[in-house]
């Protein structure tokens, strides 16, 4: 029976986790920008995050639910700093995404904006949930809402505003749903990216 609650994830999660992130984020429209050859991209963007999820672990920054692995939160909590910055993805993109120099240069205005939003919306102590991903087979039962609500608990309780940020339109009213307001849409020129900047003020 598929455990309801959330749970820290540890290095013994990495393979799993990294299934259910890069399955989530395979159409995702920066990861499809900086990868546009799909047939190549799934097996990219599991190496990216086989990277990226052994330092969030490494810094109890990942949760994940259900075992088998179905969902998967990165939040990063106020009492410490960011361990992974987005300008930290400029230097994971050469080494990564080096079939694609060209679009992994080309994708630096769009971490820019990312960051700059960051800075401007919550800059004082914060949740912020970096990234969140479930199978898509999974979709539906609420595992999302599991991997969110307790978190802006915890911040509500330490009066801290949530941050996050998305380049996917539809993920937006998601968010509005757990409280968030879109604070920013920016169009990034040149790549049909739009980063929308989302903040939650305690309650």
């Amino acid at each position: 029976m598929a455990d309801p609650h959330y749970r820290k994830l540890t290095l013994s999660d990495l393979k799993s986790m990294t299934q259910v992130l890069a399955q989530s984020f395979e159409d995702d429209p920066l990861v499809s920008f900086i990868l546009p050859n799909k047939k190549t991209r799934i097996k990219t963007v599991a190496k990216f995050f086989r990277a990226m999820g052994r330092l969030n672990i490494q810094n109890n920054m990942a949760f994940g639910i259900s075992d088998p692995l179905e969902g998967v939160a990165v939040w990063n909590f106020p009492d410490k700093s960011l361990s992974v910055k987005p300008k930290d993805f400029l230097t994971f993109i050469p080494l990564i995404l080096s079939s694609y120099p060209y679009k992994a240069q080309k994708a630096r205005p769009i971490f820019r904006q990312i960051e700059a939003n960051h800075k401007k919306y919550a800059d004082e102590p914060h949740f912020y949930l970096d990234n969140l991903g479930v199978l898509a087979s999974s979709r539906g039962k609420g595992l999302s809402s599991k991997l969110i609500r307790p978190f802006l608990e915890m911040a509500d309780s330490q009066k801290v505003i949530a941050y996050t940020d998305t380049v996917t339109k539809e993920n937006v009213p998601l968010y509005e749903h757990f409280g968030f307001k879109c604070m920013e849409e920016n169009h990034v020129s040149r790549t049909g990216i739009t980063v929308y900047a989302l903040r939650r003020s305690a309650r």
